[in-house]
């Protein structure tokens, strides 16, 4: 297998051709319920990329073009109220779709900027791997403290970005984010952190409630 062209916490991405790329778990795992929900959310209109096959630890998915909502906030393609204002409509319209069964919203889990990309055909949303049915204040709550650890530290290059684009968003979001954030931060700290975002956590909640 060739250099990735892309990677992330738990996969990376390899180019097979012009329209089609191999996203890899790094983990044994069964990526079929992830192309599954793919499948579903994008059949009722939801931009995903098209999935052409999912087995075991594999993906092989549409290839797209085009920088990641960060980088388009960080490049000027794309203000910062223009990223806030994609990323809450997203969130938004996913929360909206009927879910595959029973009650509740459909989650996506993760929905930050880096998990969107800004395509030609618009914002396409990646990494589904987290997605289930359940209540829509813990997917708000969570992009939110995503982008408040990132924001909070002084390393990372694109905090000063993020935390403009967590204030702007925050009157955005549908439902309250913070209603559950006390589940939001323990399912977070259950995820793949380094330890400086693990500690960061209490710090990014206190953000998003406004106690800063």
């Amino acid at each position: 297998m060739t250099t990735p062209i892309a990677s992330g916490r738990e996969a990376d991405v390899f180019a097979l051709d012009e329209g089609r790329v191999l996203r890899r778990y790094r983990r044994e795992t069964d990526t079929t319920d992830e192309a599954a929900v793919m499948k579903y959310v994008g059949g009722l209109g939801y931009p995903v990329p098209e999935v052409f096959e999912a087995h075991g630890s594999d993906m092989i998915l549409e290839r797209l073009d085009g920088p990641t909502l960060t980088e388009a906030m960080r490049l000027g393609r794309m203000t910062i109220e223009e990223g806030a204002a994609t990323l809450a409509d997203l969130i938004t319209r996913l929360h909206a779709l009927p879910p595959w069964a029973g009650d509740g919203s459909i989650l996506h889990l993760d929905l930050h900027p880096e998990n969107v990309l800004v395509t030609s055909r618009g914002p396409v949303v990646i990494d589904w791997c987290n997605a289930r049915i359940g209540e829509a204040d813990l997917d708000t709550g969570l992009t939110a403290i995503i982008l408040a650890q990132v924001a909070i530290d002084g390393t990372h290059p694109m905090a000063a970005v993020a935390g403009q684009a967590l204030d702007v968003l925050l009157p955005l979001l549908p439902g309250d984010p913070t209603r559950l954030l006390d589940q939001v931060v323990d399912f977070r700290a259950g995820q793949i952190l380094t330890p400086g975002e693990a500690a960061a956590l209490p710090a990014a909640a206190a953000w998003v409630r406004g106690e800063r």
